[in-house]
């Protein structure tokens, strides 16, 4: 962990702290696999149902996407969702650390 993440942990609590991360993984993992399809943000929002703004602010960190909306992403994204508390193992599947 960072000097930075380190001092702010002690502000804001390592919980919030480790969520921040986390959410950074996966809204860097949905930009991967976006742009490893070729897709514009606009193209993934289409398929998803949801605003283009919506993916531009989750790749961004500016939101903390529902799961509804992480569902819709990893559909339209042709790419499983899963919850399992692993990280992922090299493959192309969404991983939520727990």
């Amino acid at each position: 962990m960072s000097d930075f993440l380190k001092r702010y942990s002690k502000i804001r609590g390592a919980d919030h702290v480790q969520s921040l991360q986390l959410e950074g993984q996966i809204a860097a993992q949905i930009k991967t696999k976006r742009q490893t399809l070729k897709m514009s943000q606009q193209k993934l929002a289409d398929l998803a149902g949801v605003p283009k703004s919506t993916i531009g602010r989750i790749e961004a960190g500016l939101t903390s996407p529902k799961v509804e909306t992480l569902l819709k992403i990893s559909k339209a994204l042709e790419t499983p969702f899963i919850i399992d508390g692993t990280l992922d193992g090299g493959n192309n599947n969404l991983y939520v650390q727990t």
